[in-house]
């Protein structure tokens, strides 16, 4: 069995301490995954909706979120509902996966911190018809999280600072932030530097070389 399996085994066991209507699925064919329902509480406790659901272990897992999927066809599978077209949640950007992934995930957390919000979300979206603090889809989804990390909302820029934490070891603390604003660096971009820099050199490229590839459209 390959590590992202018995990690995913281990911590589904703690997992289902705290969502007692999931279960464990255990094959010798395939990757395991949790099944079954998950209930959404509004104030004081009080159940408002559930959701059957199927979490599945990735292969790189938890490098990567695992994949969620609703069960009984109550959310339509397009990107509008943030659902791709294979059925699986698209529960935050790229890059902000790449974050949280990088400071460390549980299946607990993961289900606490992404997939009950996300489906509160969509619960809210069936009532009211619109989604509480959208991002827009591709691209500039991918941009909207940038600029939030980075505060600022020029994609050049954003280019040109991730290119800087991509070939550079980490400023002093007094030095003059790199973006070029005039601040120093602790009072600037240190926080970005360090959270960009978190998710690895690999992912870092990936995203740069996606950035270019935007500049020439």
């Amino acid at each position: 069995m390959s590590k992202s399996y018995d990690k995913f085994v281990e911590e589904a066991l703690e997992a289902l301490s705290n969502f007692p209507d999931l279960q464990l699925c255990i094959r010798e064919d395939s990757l395991p995954y949790l099944s079954g329902n998950l209930i959404l509480s509004g104030e004081n406790d009080v159940m408002y909706d559930e959701y059957s659901i199927k979490i599945e272990c990735p292969n790189d897992y938890p490098n990567n979120f695992p994949l969620v999927y609703e069960t009984n066809e109550r959310l339509p599978h397009n990107i509008d509902w943030h659902i791709y077209r294979d059925g699986h949640f698209c529960i935050c950007t790229p890059i902000e996966e790449y974050i949280h992934c990088a400071k460390g995930i549980t299946l607990t957390l993961f289900i606490q911190k992404q997939v009950l919000p996300y489906l509160h979300n969509q619960s809210f979206r069936e009532k009211e018809g619109y989604f509480l603090n959208e991002r827009s889809h591709g691209s500039m989804g991918i941009l909207e999280s940038l600029y939030d990390i980075l505060h600022v909302n020029d994609l050049m820029k954003v280019y040109s600072i991730l290119v800087y934490i991509y070939k550079n070891s980490k400023p002093s603390r007094t030095s003059k932030c790199f973006c070029g604003s005039d601040q120093k660096y602790r009072h600037c971009h240190k926080e970005a530097y360090e959270v960009l820099k978190s998710i690895g050199q690999e992912r870092l490229f990936e995203i740069i070389s996606y950035l270019k590839k935007l500049q020439s459209i």
